[in-house]
C-alpha cells in the first residue's frame, strides 16, 4: 500500500456516509487507480524531489559532517543555541498571546460600541426624535456643566500648587 495514498483513501472512508456507492467508486477509481492523472501528477512530483535530493546528498554531505565535528568539539554552541532557540519560542509565545488578547479585546469593544449604538437607536425609536433631542440636550449640558465644574477644580489646585512651588523657590513649571 503507497504511503501517499493514505489521505485519499481516509477522505474516501470519511465521506462514505455521505455520498451515494457510485460517487464513491467513481472518486476511488479515479483518485486511486495507478494510471489516473493524480497518480501520475503525484509520480513525477515524487521523482522530482528524489532526483532533486540524490543530488543535493553529495553537495550537503561535507556541510553536515563538517558541522557535526564543530559541534562535538564545542558544546557551548550547541547550548547557546539552545537558549536563542528558546528565546525565540517564548516570544514567539507571548507573540500569540499578544494578538489573542487585542482579539478579544477589540471584539468587546466592538460588541460595546455597537450595544450602544443598538441602545440609542431603541431610545430613539421609543421616545420619539423631536424628544430623544430634548432629552440628548438636557443630559449633554448636565454633563457639560459637571466637566466644567472638574476643570475649574482642577485648575485652582494647579493654581494653588504652582503658588506652592514658587513660594518654596522652584519654579519649575512657571510659564512665563
Amino acid at each position: 500500500m503507497d504511503p501517499f495514498n493514505l489521505p485519499i483513501e481516509w477522505a474516501l472512508q470519511l465521506l462514505t456516509g455521505v455520498l451515494p456507492d457510485p460517487y464513491l467508486s467513481l472518486a476511488r477509481q479515479h483518485l486511486l487507480s495507478p494510471d489516473s492523472s493524480i497518480q501520475s501528477l503525484k509520480r513525477h512530483i515524487m521523482s522530482t524531489i528524489e532526483a532533486f535530493i540524490s543530488t543535493l546528498i553529495p553537495i550537503m554531505q561535507p556541510l553536515v559532517e563538517r558541522l557535526t565535528a564543530y559541534i562535538y568539539a564545542s558544546p557551548d554552541v550547541v547550548i547557546l543555541a539552545g537558549v536563542l532557540l528558546l528565546l525565540v519560542m517564548v516570544l514567539q509565545v507571548l507573540s500569540w498571546m499578544r494578538r489573542v488578547l487585542m482579539f478579544f479585546t477589540r471584539l468587546a469593544f466592538t460588541l460595546v460600541f455597537w450595544a450602544g449604538m443598538a441602545a440609542v437607536a431603541s431610545w430613539v425609536y421609543r421616545r420619539g426624535v423631536e424628544q430623544s433631542a430634548r432629552d440628548a440636550t438636557f443630559w449633554l449640558g448636565r454633563a457639560s456643566g459637571y466637566g466644567l465644574g472638574i476643570w475649574n477644580f482642577f485648575m485652582t489646585e494647579w493654581q494653588r500648587y504652582e503658588a506652592q512651588d514658587k513660594a518654596r523657590g522652584h519654579a519649575k513649571y512657571d510659564r512665563a
